[in-house]
């Protein structure tokens, strides 16, 4: 192998130092600068939107924190208002029961009324009936005449003392 052969060395070195040498220079001025400058970009791109995500997160919780407060106010202005319905709908149907409590005791008290004449129109009736009956029966039974005043006074004093 020549690589191995003792007379080729120094000629391996030489080439060995000039290529190491233009290698490093190589990647010392070229490479090296061009891969430092992507990382350092990378790196300011990466803080760029690590901070950017911050701030977006912080607006985020801005925003959610706006928004549980305009649904707590919601919810309590929803509240106050279901209660104040309920309180007018309360009031309003107060008012109604109030209103047909105050109509039913007026017909009960023309129904009374009525009940009341009738009854004293049917008593008056059941009167003249009972005299004109005991009339009839007097005359038929003895052969007397009774009028009517008679019999009516006949029936009051009757009435009295069954009372």
């Amino acid at each position: 192998m020549p690589q191995l052969n003792p007379e080729f060395f120094v000629s391996q070195l030489f080439w060995l130092v000039v290529t190491f040498s233009f290698l490093l220079v190589f990647l010392w001025r070229i490479s090296l600068p061009r891969i430092s400058n992507i990382l350092e970009k990378r790196e300011r791109k990466i803080n760029e939107d690590l901070t950017a995500a911050k701030e977006l997160q912080s607006e985020a919780e801005n925003i959610q924190d706006k928004i549980e407060q305009q649904l707590k106010q919601a919810r309590s202005d929803a509240s106050e208002l279901i209660k104040s319905s309920s309180a007018s709908f309360q009031d309003k149907a107060q008012n109604e029961i109030t209103k047909l409590e105050k109509e039913l005791d007026e017909k009960i008290t023309d129904s009374s009324n009525k009940i009341e004449k009738i009854k004293n129109e049917s008593l008056n009736q059941i009167q003249s009936q009972i005299n004109e009956i005991t009339k009839l029966t007097l005359s038929k039974v003895t052969s007397f005449e009774v009028t009517d005043d008679e019999i009516k006074n006949a029936v009051q004093n009757l009435e009295r003392s069954l009372n």
